[in-house]
């Protein structure tokens, strides 16, 4: 985010998704902040702009997949 790269904000996300065999998402949520709220809310906007993800295999013997993602805000010049 712009506001993040003017104040060279830095960190990781760690955020946890639940995806269906469909590959849509369910819910996530943030379950380690990176210390920026403009960070945490980017990584929010982003995944509800995703909403879906490939679908799983047809043969994946699960309903449902929990993840935990983390995702880097790096400043570099």
């Amino acid at each position: 985010p712009l506001q993040a790269y003017q104040q060279r904000q830095e960190g990781v996300v760690i955020v946890g998704l639940v995806i269906n065999q469909q590959g849509e998402i369910l819910s996530h949520s943030i379950k380690r902040s990176s210390g920026h709220v403009v960070l945490d809310d980017e990584v929010d906007q982003m995944l509800q702009r995703a909403k879906k993800m490939p679908a799983f295999p047809a043969d994946y013997p699960r309903e449902q997949l929990e993840l935990l993602i983390p995702i880097r805000f790096r400043v570099s010049q």
